[in-house]
């Protein structure tokens, strides 16, 4: 018995021992000043925000702050600023061991250009985003659609941008009148009458089949309007 209560009280001893120096090592890393700031964007092959852009608003928190040393309850009011950025979707913000605070940046996805009493993006979530002085996206161009209409035609732009062939080839959807779409495609004449937003999986595989056809026979250039509106019938105009 008296072997068993001499082997917790080293037990807790040890771990009391663990604990302060946890502790202490703690405190010591939050008495350091940040030596320097590092960002990461995670997709840098579309840069909307740049590592500078990002940089300075960390540093107008640290500003905020009042000095500049670490500390861990600090990272989620530099992670609150980054996410209110209207290019930035999500962020992460940690310490490294040697006091370089570091942000790991996704940033948001256009998936369309709207032309709407100027232009604005629409990105991935269906939310409205400025344009970048950064850079500018290729996306389908979205006319003659009001804000309030953007849901209906969200899930269309959502499958172009699923798809590497559609994403390359259509370059413009235009609202003509109610349920009435039609598409602009890349380096063709012709216009697509898409008619309503519906049956969309059925309309862009029967077009995707059309086109690779029309391809192989060299037909596409005597076409000036393909129309995908009757359901499985793809009915060609020539010109």
């Amino acid at each position: 018995m008296k072997l068993f209560k001499l082997h917790n009280i080293r037990l807790i001893l040890i771990l009391g021992i663990v604990f302060f120096l946890v502790g202490f090592a703690n405190h010591r890393q939050n008495l350091k000043p940040v030596k320097s700031l590092k960002v990461e964007l995670l997709d840098a092959s579309k840069i909307f925000i740049t590592e500078a852009e990002v940089e300075q608003l960390l540093e107008e928190v640290l500003k905020s702050n009042g000095d500049s040393l670490v500390n861990e309850k600090r990272l989620a009011s530099f992670e609150n600023v980054l996410n209110t950025n209207e290019m930035i979707k999500s962020s992460e913000a940690y310490y490294s061991l040697d006091g370089i605070l570091s942000a790991k940046i996704i940033q948001r996805e256009p998936i369309a250009r709207v032309m709407d009493d100027g232009f604005y993006y629409l990105d991935a979530d269906g939310l409205a985003m400025p344009l970048s002085p950064n850079y500018s996206s290729r996306v389908p161009l979205v006319s003659g659609v009001g804000a309030n209409e953007l849901k209906e035609v969200y899930p269309l732009l959502t499958r172009i941008q699923a798809d590497d062939f559609l994403k390359k080839h259509i370059i413009a959807i235009r609202k003509k009148s109610v349920n009435n779409y039609v598409l602009e495609v890349r380096g063709r004449d012709y216009l697509v009458n898409f008619g309503q937003i519906s049956y969309l999986d059925r309309k862009l595989t029967n077009y995707k089949v059309f086109y690779l056809k029309a391809l192989e026979y060299k037909k596409l250039d005597e076409y000036k309007r393909i129309d995908l509106q009757f359901g499985n019938q793809v009915v060609c105009t020539t010109k």
